[in-house]
């Protein structure tokens, strides 16, 4: 089995770009993003992908399109894929990036869906959710609803132990889980168990058998990234991820 653990280095004192575990996923490539206070990284559209952008930690500003959004806070931000996107950097960040390649078919989907680009969503502002896998207390998150972006999705876990993600599978949903620096959790896979600290990306192999384990008093916080194999996929994000129409946070349960 194919299991590939990679940690992201957040603390590089020198801005820089790196691809993590490129290969596991047909037409993805993870990358982090190091940029220093004042520097600037630049990602071209006109490139036949999506760039995802997942500010981690830090502020900085996105231009794009003519616009200049100013994101002081952990957030997603999506441009449009014909478009150049600079972010400036006001203080040292720390950037997580989805590369995903564009398919035939996805202008029509995008149109359908009428996604507006760009893609802005502050992660305290997320839709959550709730599914059978995972215990009362666990808050979960919709970053990137199923839709916006065609064949892919992307939500997170928040929960502290003593607590559980109960072992499943999805053989219609090839996935990675990124850690949040504050994440401290085991990962099993056919019940073998892999400890996940903060800023590590995790490949869970297609279709296997997986859950979570957060032991006493621990902070399990991490993203979940959905890439959609077949059609069947659509339906069990529609049917398992049933919208709460609450916003909790973790300090309201401790």
């Amino acid at each position: 089995m194919n299991i590939t653990f990679t940690a992201m280095d957040a603390n590089k004192q020198a801005t820089c770009s790196a691809p993590l575990n490129p290969g596991d996923i047909p037409g993805a490539v993870p990358y982090q993003h190091n940029i220093q206070s004042g520097d600037t990284l630049t990602l071209a559209g006109n490139s036949g992908v999506y760039h995802i952008l997942t500010l981690i930690g830090g502020q900085a500003r996105f231009l794009s399109g003519g616009r200049d959004d100013l994101i002081a806070e952990r957030a997603t931000y999506v441009p449009a894929p014909d478009q150049d996107v600079t972010i400036q950097a006001e203080t040292a960040v720390s950037l997580f990036e989805i590369q995903w390649q564009i398919a035939p078919g996805d202008t029509a989907e995008l149109a359908a869906f009428q996604t507006r680009f760009p893609v802005i969503q502050p992660y305290r502002l997320a839709k959550q959710y709730r599914d059978r896998n995972k215990s009362d207390k666990t808050i979960s998150r919709v970053i990137i609803e199923q839709r916006t972006i065609p064949r892919f999705a992307m939500g997170s876990v928040e929960t502290f132990g003593p607590d559980c993600v109960k072992a499943h599978d999805h053989p219609m949903l090839d996935q990675y889980f990124f850690s949040f620096p504050e994440n401290d959790a085991f990962i099993t896979i056919e019940g073998e168990p892999y400890r996940m600290l903060g800023n590590q990306l995790l490949y869970i192999p297609l279709g296997s058998l997986h859950g979570v384990d957060v032991v006493q008093k621990k902070h399990c916080h991490y993203m979940w990234i959905d890439f959609m194999v077949d059609e069947t996929a659509m339906h069990r994000l529609d049917t398992a991820h049933i919208a709460t129409g609450t916003m909790r946070t973790l300090e309201e349960e401790t």
